[in-house]
């Protein structure tokens, strides 16, 4: 009896965590421009007023990030009306400047200066890249953790 008690209590604890809002430590998070200015998270997802927001976490040295740029460029030219965030956890703001040069996505580029291990990456439980995130209007979390497009397209239809 003590063994399934045991079992039922590691498999109910081992639920998926997802929550609906960024919390207040994971917004105030810095984050850099294209022009190295400092800017919070909240303020990224303030000055976006789309219906839906894909916030896209990559490195640009990634093979798998790389490919999953291609896909979301060819996700882009079906779905204009999405707002695209841009999140880079590159090594470090120079490499990821260069990187960007070769992006095939367009939307809104920030780079992550704690490189996924600060507040917002805590918050992320950001282990691997590429991650995709969904937003509706109100920047409520509809998908917090997504690798691949192909999930992204199925939850916005």
């Amino acid at each position: 009896m003590k063994k399934l008690i045991l079992l039922s209590l590691i498999l109910t604890s081992c639920g998926m965590f997802h929550p609906t809002n960024f919390d207040k430590p994971s917004l105030n998070e810095k984050v850099l421009s294209v022009k190295r200015d400092s800017i919070r998270f909240s303020e990224i997802l303030k000055n976006n007023s789309s219906e839906k927001t894909l916030i896209h976490i990559y490195a640009s040295y990634c093979p798998f990030s790389q490919n999953s740029l291609k896909e979301i460029a060819h996700f882009q030219k079906e779905n204009k009306e999405i707002n695209y965030v841009f999140l880079s956890v590159d090594h470090s703001y120079f490499d990821w400047k260069r990187g960007l040069e070769n992006l095939p996505v367009k939307g809104n580029h920030y780079y992550l200066p704690t490189k996924g291990k600060g507040v917002l990456g805590r918050f992320l439980k950001l282990k691997e890249i590429p991650r995709f995130l969904v937003l509706n209007k109100e920047k409520e979390i509809k998908i917090f953790k997504s690798s691949k497009v192909s999930k992204i397209k199925e939850s916005l239809q």
